[in-house]
């Protein structure tokens, strides 16, 4: 016989005994009777009496008390019933059985399975639930519940629930719906479909709200209004929880109210209990319900006991996910390994023809660096260091990330396999540094490389035009001289000899070798590792093979992991306020920021920062802006303008610059207007000057055959042009504007940085420092890098040493459709859009950094504050 869907939930039919979705009532002999919960659990202690009880103890006394109300539980229902939660606290792939806005928590791909089991109904629900987030906002969910009664004819009743479930939103407001398809068993026919809708919203990491409507479009039953709300009073171990159920506003005295609690009494194990109050069915009955959760990172498993007057009902519950959640520690004490060669690879994908660029690799090393400091898991680290492609300044910061992980009670250890100076100088802040059998180590001192072209001009034919301000601004120097000039020099030898003393003094310190003996070992040239291990420059020879057994050997009880990545963030009510971090890293350009497709080489657009700059000071999740500068400046204008869009956004917020291996001419230009300037001993900064630097073709022309003829309405209309060489009134004319933009330059240092006009007038001219004396001549206000700039922009927002913060870096393409006509965009790199098209490619980059020009950016017509040229410390 087929019977209609309705009737499996006609009262006292053998396949059902309520609505779908409602609590079956209890038994008409089920009256006056004491709730379970007050018949299995004393009276509640209160807390403000008992003295002396520890954390692990709390959470057991307040899982007792029967006046806990909790979630309304489905204990008895034919549907699934959760784990103890509610509209506000459910935020796993199972939250659109209790509230679809509670999907959007769930932080990535998540799997779980359920089994429940009531002995008394004879009732199975099976469900099998997926979903993820998407972009940060969006999240998609797929359930499927297999509802099973009692046996009727041989076969069991019940029916599968196919959910399909869409949330947007964040942490503040999320909102969701789910739309649920009843496929019944038996033949009978299909059943109203419904909708469900909910509301909810983390605005702190204390507070949870949420609101769900539940069975819209089932006509034959009231729908179920769910109001609830979650609190963290001491932190992220302790979760209470109240909720209220009710079927219209009409209906109020059909009401069901309940909270729950939820304790981590020790990392990983979860308690969890509730307590529902019902007057919706027959006899006002009491249902209640116990779990334990057992979590690791990405896998987890939860037992619920519960009853109510349908008799206990036992949930199992398996987790799979990709956000971490606060586990066991099984390890114990682990020691992994960073190839910083590898980490700090740029991505080199093709995903860069479509402007999805990845966060810059050093910056993200030294993210990761700082994560395995926190990491309470790591007990030791393994750093294989090759030839990095980093300057000094960098290894100093690179350095001080591994001093800072020792600091933090971890064991460090540094295997050299080659390198120079540089490389040396990042394993000395480890506790041992090794070598292998056959390392090549040039750790032979630090040199400066300077080429010039001006001989090979001249016999080509090529007269440069150049037009500048001071002596130390000598840019075109390596197309128009033919060797170095006596303020070059001079310039070279202060900032060489300050590296050198820095250098020095950081490695005596660490391996407790006096300079003169570190001096003499450097005359060795190229440092076979046996006699590093003599000399103590190194501790040990180890075999690459066999780091695993040397590696764990560092800690007591170390356990190997291999390849060492940080933990992803734990799971948090709330979004942390925000340090946004804007890198204007490479050479500074007008428009947007740009990268070749393979990520060889980086420019550093003026739109793009300023408009970064602008989305941060906006945005109220920003506390502070941290602006990292790695860059030896480039054109004129876009420098200003970085530097202006600097000022505009230090008037709504902190900002706080920090310098990498340089920031220099247009890079200290954008620097400089931020309210607290850092910089490493050893960075290259300065060179305060600008330039005008044109070729002249014509003689190079003239020997192959080549004439260009030129009709001009205006005497200086071909100024710029790269035939002719500059007039004398030409000539002037490009002097004029030089000094004009170098007077402003040079009063918007002394306004930026309290100094006289004079005295920046002196330390200026195109000059280079290094950090060391650029902080003595009141250049930079402080020595540090990322680390202290972070440390300094939390000081200055006021933000409590205790309150987690994200670093967010702003600026750039984030998807493929954003990008596609935007920064580093499709039409961009084929040059579609009109724009310049991008960095050259690495090999022309590479000839021009080879021969002294930091860019061939640098001969396009224009002003540049950009270095005096392109030097390299090896």
């Amino acid at each position: 016989m087929v019977l209609p869907c309705s009737t499996l939930q006609q009262p006292r039919h053998p396949n059902g005994g309520g609505p779908r979705g409602k609590k079956r009532g209890a038994s008409e002999e089920v009256s006056n009777q004491l709730p379970p919960a007050a018949l299995l659990l004393p009276a509640a202690p209160h807390l403000g009496e008992a003295e002396g009880v520890t954390r692990a103890v709390a959470p057991l006394l307040l899982l007792l008390p029967a006046v806990c109300l909790a979630q309304a539980s489905a204990i008895g229902e034919l549907r699934p019933t959760l784990p103890p939660t509610n509209a506000a606290l459910a935020d796993e792939v199972t939250a659109p059985e209790v509230n679809p806005a509670g999907l959007q928590f769930i932080d990535g791909p998540m799997l779980i399975y359920q089994h429940e089991r009531n002995l008394h109904l004879d009732s199975i629900v099976d469900g099998l639930y997926f979903g993820s987030t998407f972009f940060d906002w969006v999240a998609l969910g797929v359930g499927l519940d297999w509802v099973r009664g009692p046996y009727a004819g041989g076969q069991r009743s019940g029916y599968r629930k196919t959910s399909y479930t869409f949330s947007v939103g964040g942490q503040w407001l999320s909102a969701g719906t789910s739309f649920n398809v009843y496929t019944p068993n038996l033949g009978t026919a299909a059943g109203p479909n419904t909708w469900d809708l909910g509301l909810s919203s983390r605005p702190t990491r204390y507070l949870a709200l949420g609101l769900a409507l539940k069975d819209i479009g089932d006509e034959a039953h009231a729908r179920t209004w769910e109001l609830a709300f979650g609190l963290r009073p001491w932190g992220d171990w302790l979760t209470l929880g109240a909720n209220w159920q009710f079927p219209g506003f009409s209906t109020l005295d059909q009401s069901r109210v309940g909270a729950v609690v939820q304790a981590e009494v020790v990392r990983g194990v979860v308690l969890g209990t509730s307590v529902t109050k019902s007057w919706r069915e027959a006899g006002d009955p009491w249902f209640w319900q116990v779990s334990l959760t057992l979590n690791l990172e990405h896998v987890g498993a939860t037992y619920a006991l519960g009853g109510g007057p349908n008799g206990t009902d036992h949930v199992i519950q398996a987790r799979v996910s990709a956000s971490r959640y606060r586990a066991l520690d099984l390890l114990g004490n682990r020691v992994g390994m960073i190839d910083l060669d590898t980490a700090l690879r740029q991505g080199g994908s093709a995903l860069g023809l479509f402007g999805i660029r990845e966060e810059d690799p050093y910056l993200r090393l030294l993210r990761r660096l700082k994560l395995a400091a926190e990491d309470r898991n790591l007990g030791g680290l393994v750093v294989k260091i090759e030839r990095l492609p980093v300057g000094l300044a960098e290894a100093e910061e690179l350095r001080a990330e591994l001093v800072r992980i020792r600091k933090a009670g971890k064991k460090v250890a540094a295997v050299l396999l080659s390198g120079g100076d540089k490389e040396y100088l990042i394993a000395t802040g480890a506790d041992r540094i090794w070598v292998a059998p056959q390392s090549f180590l040039d750790v032979n001192g630090l040199t400066a490389n300077a080429i010039f072209l001006g001989d090979t001009m001249q016999k080509l034919g090529i007269k440069w035009d150049v037009a500048r301000v001071g002596p130390y601004k000598d840019a075109p120097d390596a197309l128009t001289r033919a060797s170095m000039s006596l303020e070059q020099r001079e310039s070279l030898d202060t900032f060489l000899d300050a590296e050198v003393r820095r250098y020095e003094g950081l490695v005596s310190d660490a391996r407790g070798l006096p300079s003169e003996r570190f001096r003499k070992v450097l005359e060795e040239g190229l440092l076979p590792p046996r006699l590093a291990v003599r000399e103590k420059l190194a501790d040990d020879v180890v075999d690459p093979a066999q780091l695993d057994r040397a590696g764990t050997a560092l800690v007591p009880d170390g356990r190997w992991v291999g390849t060492y990545w940080p933990p992803i963030p734990e799971r948090r009510w709330g979004e942390p306020r925000r340090i946004a971090v804007i890198p204007v890293i490479g050479t500074i350009t007008t428009g947007r920021s740009r990268s070749d497709p393979l990520g060889f080489s980086r420019s550093a657009g003026s739109e793009t920062v300023q408009r970064a700059l602008r989305d941060a000071e906006s945005d109220p999740r920003v506390t502070a802006i941290v602006l990292r500068v790695d860059s030896g400046g480039g054109d004129g204008l876009a420098s200003d303008i970085m530097y202006r869009a600097v000022l505009r956004a230090r008037t709504r917020k902190p900002v706080v610059a920090t310098m990498g291996g340089a920031a220099a001419s247009g890079g200290y230009y954008a620097a400089m207007g931020a309210d607290w300037v850092l910089a490493e001993p050893t960075t290259l900064t300065g060179s305060i000057g600008v330039f005008v630097l044109k070729p002249g073709l014509e003689g190079l022309g003239k020997k192959l055959g080549i004439n260009v003829e030129t009709l001009k309405r205006g005497p200086l209309s071909d100024i710029l042009g790269l035939y002719k060489p500059w007039t004398p009134a030409e000539q002037a004319a490009a002097q004029r504007w030089v000094d004009a933009f170098y007077d402003d330059f040079v009063g918007e240092v002394a306004r930026s940085r309290k100094l006289d006009r004079e005295k920046v007038d002196a330390v200026a001219r195109g000059r280079i420092w290094s950090g060391e004396d650029a902080l003595a001549r009141g250049l930079v206000d402080a020595l540090g890098g990322m680390p202290e700039a972070i440390a300094e922009a939390r000081r200055r927002a006021g933000v409590p040493e205790g309150e987690d913060l994200s670093l967010v870096t702003y600026g750039g393409p984030v998807g493929l459709f954003g990008a596609l006509a935007g920064e580093n965009g499709v039409l961009t790199q084929i040059g579609i859009t009109g724009e310049r098209t991008g960095p050259e490619p690495d090999a022309l980059q590479a000839l021009a950094r080879e021969i002294g020009v930091p860019s061939l950016f640098i001969l396009e017509p224009g002003l540049k504050a950009a270095l005096p040229f392109e030097l390299r410390v090896q």
